[in-house]
């Protein structure tokens, strides 16, 4: 089950309509327009339907989401919901045009059951049975299976404080987790990224701190995750990171901010393939955000979604809402970062064609 669809609502701040027509998709935008929160916002509403804490305190808002089916193209799925300050205040699941779950701040309806959940969960939450309730089962499955990651927070230690609600394990957790095939491929992914790195192990500090002991070739000592430089240590975050949710069968989406943060050309084209090809074969969806002009260049534009603000709306260009501007571009033979960084797009739309 693919995400196609995302909207999302709060009192300061707005997404509308983010399609996600394949199962790739790499969100640009100009800083400030809301990249990083539209990777925070999908996983806020992921982390409340698993019943985690809310990111950022926020707990009043509403989104929206439509699911489609890789196989069944006419298989259609739409959830949402809204919450004020932590209360239901409306639910909707519609599949295949036929209405599930009807619930507003007073009713509550599963087919033509009139039901009474908690004001404090949703009903997906509470009718969890994969025989008398399959389309919530696959729903929730598919909720438990999104992975989120932050490039531009790891560090060491990854991660401290409310970030770890982003990229919820440390490097050491990650490199524990794998057994040694699975290390072998991180190991093997390293090289075609020009990473001369024959072991990964993790060493006991103290009682509360591990470290990631990383040896290279030709280097005569081996080289503790602290010292490794930026750009080399998210690398090998994400390969172990992709190896550990490769391990679960429910495995569905991976949010990724700031993919390629601090990496040189040839290793940010190199790594955005990597995980794009890796999450396809795996049958895994990926949304990354970037305003990585490397990996731009790499990611064909028809898997875009361009960010634009309007005070504190977020609205989302892409070609399928915009075919004819896609089109025409792809006629000028520039290059993908032309596309997001010269004004062509809007010379396109103040001419409102």
């Amino acid at each position: 089950m693919l995400l196609s669809s995302f909207s999302y609502k709060e009192s300061k701040w707005e997404l509308t309509n983010l399609t996600l027509a394949s199962s790739s998709c790499l969100i640009v935008g100009r800083n400030s327009t809301g990249k990083t929160r539209s990777i925070h916002a999908l996983q806020n509403v992921v982390s409340f339907m698993q019943m985690k804490q809310f990111f950022l305190g926020v707990n009043s808002f509403s989104a929206e989401m439509v699911f489609a089916d890789a196989v069944d193209s006419h298989f259609k799925m739409n959830y949402s919901f809204a919450v004020k300050d932590g209360i239901i205040d409306k639910e909707s699941l519609i599949v295949n045009d036929e209405v599930l779950i009807k619930r507003t701040s007073k009713t509550a309806r599963y087919k033509s059951d009139v039901i009474n959940p908690p004001t404090d969960k949703l009903i997906v939450q509470v009718r969890r049975d994969k025989n008398a309730y399959p389309e919530i089962e696959q729903l929730m499955i598919w909720a438990e299976g999104v992975n989120c990651v932050s490039c531009s927070d790891i560090n060491p230690y990854t991660i401290i404080g409310s970030s770890r609600f982003i990229s919820p394990f440390s490097f050491s957790e990650l490199v524990d987790a794998l057994d040694n095939d699975e290390k072998g491929r991180v190991l093997k992914n390293a090289s075609k990224l020009d990473y001369n790195i024959i072991s990964i192990s993790t060493l006991k500090a103290n009682e509360s701190v591990k470290l990631v002991n990383v040896k290279e070739k030709l280097v005569s000592e081996n080289i503790f995750d602290m010292q490794l430089s930026s750009g080399m240590l998210r690398t090998l975050y994400l390969l172990c990171y992709m190896e550990y949710i490769k391990k679960s069968s429910k495995a569905s989406l991976l949010l990724i901010d700031d993919m390629s943060e601090g990496l040189d050309y040839s290793r940010s084209t190199r790594l955005g393939r990597m995980i794009f090809d890796d999450c396809s074969q795996n049958g895994l969806q990926v949304i990354a955000s970037s305003n990585d002009a490397f990996l731009m260049d790499v990611v064909d534009i028809s898997n875009w979604q361009i960010l634009r603000r309007i005070g504190s709306k977020v609205t989302s260009i892409n070609q399928y809402t915009n075919p004819d501007l896609f089109r025409k571009f792809k006629m000028t033979g520039l290059s993908n970062f032309d596309f997001f960084s010269s004004d062509f797009i809007d010379k396109y739309l103040s001419k409102g064609e």
